[in-house]
């Protein structure tokens, strides 16, 4: 009985956080059930861990590198803090922590692993899902409306374009990984399902997005490029190109709104590198707008979320403007240390962790939330055992 409380403490808070529930109830029903679903969460959250020590079996060494990130970022930040004037400690700073504590404990027990494997591949699959729907019914989350135009992008349920993309991969990456048929039949619906989700991923026109998609398929295949099917590759790749320049030269005799052909136009450039012509969606403009604070403060930052605050969109300066140069650097050795350890795994799960790691990264380059997000950090928890686990020759994230 207590192990079946302690699933639901967990298992369900991390399920309605990956596709926002708090949100879809807030559209439907108010903000006053959003806020109880999420002190609800919390709360679930607060007594699995007081529930789960008789769980706990062994946890992850790798893992625990980010227990010492945030005494360290917290410690430089809040000093930052009291230096610089700025204060943005809250109780919502504090969510991913909390999600990132339980996880860390409770899949340290090898089944709870793998029930929290299946959870975080069903609720991606709903958020792909609604991003689908959402959009085919011209439904937008942000207002809670339908509206009677397009939508120029689905933002799904983060209203968001490129969280719903980020979102999509995730779905597409963790749904392949999970279920592994040999039947036709079962090939066929596991196949219409990816189709599903690649074109949940294509509705968002998130350039980020698309082209993280195509690194990603790279990677999970790697380990099939030998032989004739290497020679299969290339002749996709020139078909490929040969479609996306026919596309590059029709595009504007499509029916689609004046974003939606430019966001169009500015994957080519990119699929093609030409660079020079890829539109940054200001991006680049919010950087100048941070950098001035960085390097006002550039060795122990400005204070807790302050990049949040002044909306850089980039996770990595966003650590370097709240806590200073000394935290950007161990972030950074965190990241290249995950990718050191997946590479050198034995297990073909490593192409898995290498996509998600690598999927994270390119996101954390256009997105401020990546690590303030409770149903992304734990997913570097996840990638923690996976590393370790397999490292000890476990079988059980395979």
């Amino acid at each position: 009985m207590q192990r079946i409380v302690v699933y639901i403490c967990f298992l369900w808070p991390v399920f309605n956080s990956c596709f926002y529930f708090q949100n879809i109830m807030s559209a439907f029903y108010g903000d006053s059930y959003a806020r109880l679903i999420a002190y609800s969460n919390l709360g679930l959250l607060l007594i699995g861990i007081s529930l789960s020590r008789v769980f706990i079996v062994e946890t992850s060494k790798t893992a625990r590198l980010w227990f010492i990130y945030y005494l360290g970022y917290f410690a430089m930040a809040i000093l930052a803090s009291g230096i610089s004037g700025f204060s943005g400690l809250s109780m919502v700073t504090m969510i991913p922590i909390i999600y990132f504590v339980a996880s860390y404990f409770f899949i340290s027990n090898k089944i709870h692993l793998k029930y929290f494997f299946i959870v975080l591949t069903l609720a991606f699959l709903v958020s792909a899902f609604l991003t689908l729907i959402f959009q085919i019914n011209n439904f937008s989350l942000s207002t809670g409306d339908v509206h009677h135009y397009e939508l120029d992008r689905a933002g799904g349920v983060y209203s968001d374009a490129n969280n719903a993309a980020l979102a999509s991969i995730m779905a597409f990456l963790f749904f392949d990984r999970l279920f592994r048929p040999k039947k036709i039949y079962s090939k066929i619906i596991k196949w219409s399902i990816l189709i599903m989700i690649f074109y949940s991923l294509f509705l968002t026109f998130s350039t980020t997005g698309l082209f993280t998609f195509v690194i990603c398929l790279v990677i999970t295949n790697f380990k099939n490029f030998t032989g004739l099917r290497l020679v299969l590759l290339l002749i996709i790749f020139v078909i490929f190109y040969i479609s996306i320049f026919l596309l590059k030269s029709e595009v504007h005799s499509f029916n689609l709104s004046d974003a939606q052909t430019d966001k169009i136009t500015n994957i080519i450039n990119l699929l093609t590198f030409e660079l020079d012509k890829v539109d940054n969606s200001g991006r680049g403009e919010l950087i100048e707008h941070i950098m001035p604070y960085i390097l006002e403060n550039p060795i122990v930052g400005n204070g807790v979320e302050f990049s949040i605050f002044m909306r850089g969109h980039n996770t990595f300066l966003g650590v370097w403007a709240d806590s200073g140069v000394f935290l950007f650097l161990f972030f950074i050795f965190i990241l290249l240390y995950l990718f050191s350890k997946l590479i050198k795994l034995k297990s073909d799960i490593k192409y898995f962790g290498i996509s998600v790691l690598t999927t994270l990264c390119i996101f954390m380059m256009s997105l401020q939330s990546v690590i303030n997000q409770p149903y992304l950090i734990v997913i570097f928890v996840l990638l923690g055992y996976i590393i370790d686990n397999n490292s000890n020759n476990y079988e059980s994230t395979n």
